[in-house]
């Protein structure tokens, strides 16, 4: 019987400027997305309880969330190749317990605990220790379901927010599906819970004392088999690695600097491991800098496929550019690389 931890940052980019801002930690936090067409014109990316509170939600029009939050909330721009980066060091954490994790966004990751594990317990007390983790060692508060498949342990994530964790082993499972609204089930958006709603489906187990045929008219094969998989618990779907489409290395520097005499030659350190981890050669190439105040600063290019021996010039160059356009100090700097086509031959791959 398989165990699988379901893992989710709770509010995560919200929850991120906390944990580099502690002071607006008991503040509404506003992540923004602006369009530049105004000042203010844009929309809301996400925002924490306190803001959530008062009414200002994800999607909200901007100028309507400063209108609700004016003089209370804390309206910070998006900053999201520091959140990725964020979410990188978290997920290496999460992957320390288990060799098959499968990160499914910026925010969330199943891991299979089978092989980890010899009983449910342990793997409860498992998760505990991962969540413990992630909060000693990042500061980070998360969510955890924890069951026998991905469908059941998100959907149990979801249910313990904020900071919980929830767990239904084997034998609770068929209690647990008779009670499940089909509207809950991951995949099950707004619209098509309505229509099922409208077809007499309030709950999972209902789906099947239907005409299968009125069921697939509604639903189409596919997600049809997947709901009938989960009432009548045989989805077993794997714990499945993504496929990555970029490939990098983050390097902290030795101290706060700019100088480039220290900071080139960990450039380079970080091309060699970014394309020691891609399967091919990049048609992109981007060189991120952390600064001082843990803001991030990138530039990149795109174009061709770029052999590693270019890519040491083109990395040293971008980096250049991030020094010469900000004054600040660099604390790390990273290399990612993306676009990847395979190998043909490995002059391609060096450049020789």
């Amino acid at each position: 019987m398989p165990f699988i931890i379901f893992i989710d940052f709770d509010y995560f980019y919200a929850q991120v400027e906390e944990i580099m801002n502690p002071a607006i930690k008991d503040k509404p936090v506003v992540v923004c997305v602006y369009s530049g067409r105004t000042e203010n014109s844009g929309a809301v990316a996400t925002s924490n309880y306190l803001a959530r509170s008062i009414g200002i939600k994800s999607g909200m029009p901007l100028p309507q969330a400063m209108k609700i939050g004016k003089d209370r909330a804390v309206f910070i721009p998006i900053r999201k190749d520091f959140y990725k980066e964020f979410s990188d060091r978290v997920m290496n954490t999460i992957s320390t317990y288990s060799d098959k994790i499968e990160i499914a966004s910026i925010d969330e990751a199943y891991i299979d605990v089978t092989e980890e594990c010899s009983t449910f317990q342990k793997a409860v007390e498992l998760g505990k220790e991962i969540k413990e983790a992630i909060f000693r060692e990042h500061g980070m508060k998360a969510s955890l379901g924890i069951s026998i498949n991905k469908v059941i342990a998100k959907i149990l994530g979801d249910m313990a927010k904020p900071d919980g964790i929830k767990y239904i082993d084997e034998f609770q499972v068929d209690g647990f599906l008779n009670n499940l609204e089909v509207k809950k089930i991951p995949g099950v958006g707004t619209v098509l819970s309505t229509k099922l709603k409208d077809a007499g489906i309030v709950y999972i187990k209902d789906i099947l004392n239907r005409d299968p045929r009125a069921m697939i008219d509604i639903l189409g094969n596919a997600k049809y088999t997947y709901l009938v998989e989960i009432a009548e618990n045989r989805y077993n779907k794997p714990v499945e690695e993504r496929i990555r489409k970029n490939f990098g290395r983050y390097i902290t520097l030795p101290e706060n600097t700019r100088d480039k005499f220290i900071i080139m030659p960990i450039v380079r350190k970080a091309v060699d491991s970014a394309y020691g981890k891609a399967p091919g050669i990049p048609g992109e190439i981007s060189a991120i800098g952390i600064m001082e105040d843990l803001d991030i600063v990138s530039r990149s290019i795109t174009g061709g496929r770029i052999n590693k021996n270019s890519a040491y010039e083109i990395a040293e160059s971008l980096m250049e550019k991030i020094l010469d356009s900000d004054q600040r100090k660099l604390r790390r700097i990273g290399i990612r690389i993306g676009k990847i086509t395979s190998n043909e031959s490995l002059d391609d791959f060096f450049g020789t």
